[in-house]
């Protein structure tokens, strides 16, 4: 019997494997990594990007970009790799009296130019408090305003363990109950998600390691009660000095009804701070808001 040889599967997988051979390995391996969380007086100090040589308003992979440094007399070494994030979004406990920090996401990588190619490329090279990168890798486009820090800077504010504080100066806080976990902040890595769909892959919750969260665990998310407003089957009752105050007192057809908690999907704690964890969604059967509930659940893959 003899095997007849399929040159067009043969073709496709020649292909395939051309052109993983041409995709450049350091920008496989400098894919932005998960959003971190530092200071708010760290995040406003950093270099901003304030434009493209080619005065183009989005800048792509290969773009040389300009960075106004916080310090006006800095200036970074030459082939410095560095990373590049989105405008910070403050992160605050559900009842607002306290700031946690703000979570930076990042949209890029790149490395600073080298003193002969910013030579033959840019027209004042030595313009004090001004960086000149290359972006080298994208997860989205990257625009004016986007703040800049080292890979080294970064990494200091990386979640290490548990029991360490978020910040050199971190008050110490409570022990919190799981009840406490909460979503506090919607996070995505495409530029065009829809925060009021399922499409978000990143959520940020409350508590961390303080309610017993650890980096790999599995957790559920779950819309709290709710309570909705509707009007029963009878005349409502109208009267001249109806007003928005005394809606209950005036319309007695008005009815409250308790709606209970649900679960609207599940997620594995990507990142645990000692007072926030980053979750990645899996499922999502409704769209993930604010002050959602999140609880602690067990795989059968885990100890």
């Amino acid at each position: 019997m003899r095997l007849r040889f399929n040159c067009s599967i043969f073709r496709q997988v020649s292909a395939l494997g051309f052109l993983l051979l041409t995709v450049p390995l350091d920008v496989l391996a400098q894919a932005p990594g998960l959003p971190i969380i530092i200071p708010e007086a760290v995040f406003s100090s950093l270099g901003r990007v304030t434009g493209a040589t080619t005065q183009q308003r989005i800048m792509d992979r290969g773009s040389i970009i300009r960075i106004k440094l916080g310090d006006d007399q800095d200036r970074l070494p030459a082939d410095t790799e560095v990373v590049l994030f989105r405008q910070g979004l403050r992160l605050q406990l559900p009842g607002g009296d306290r700031t946690l920090g703000v979570l930076a996401v990042p949209v890029g990588r790149g490395r600073t130019l080298q003193r002969l190619t910013e030579n033959q490329e840019i027209a004042d090279p030595n313009e004090p408090g001004v960086a000149w990168v290359r972006i080298q890798s994208v997860r989205q486009e990257v625009s004016r305003g986007d703040s800049l820090m080292t890979v080294s800077e970064a990494q200091r504010w990386e979640p290490k363990e548990c029991d360490a504080p978020v910040g050199n100066n971190a008050a110490p806080t409570p022990a919190a109950s799981p009840g406490d976990a909460r979503v506090i902040g919607l996070v995505s890595s495409d530029v065009l998600a829809d925060p009021l769909s399922t499409s978000l892959d990143l959520v940020v919750i409350s508590g961390g390691c303080l309610t017993g969260l650890r980096t790999g665990q599995a957790v559920s998310l779950w819309r709290p009660p709710v309570t909705t407003h509707g009007r029963k089957l009878d005349q409502p009752v109208e009267a001249r000095d109806n007003n928005s105050s005394s809606v209950l007192d005036d319309n007695p057809g008005i009815t409250q009804t308790q709606v209970p908690g649900h679960r609207i999907g599940s997620g594995l704690v990507v990142a645990a701070y000692p007072n926030v964890a980053l979750v990645r969604i899996r499922v999502a059967t409704q769209p993930v808001q604010i002050n959602d509930q999140a609880r602690s659940m067990l795989l059968r893959n885990q100890p």
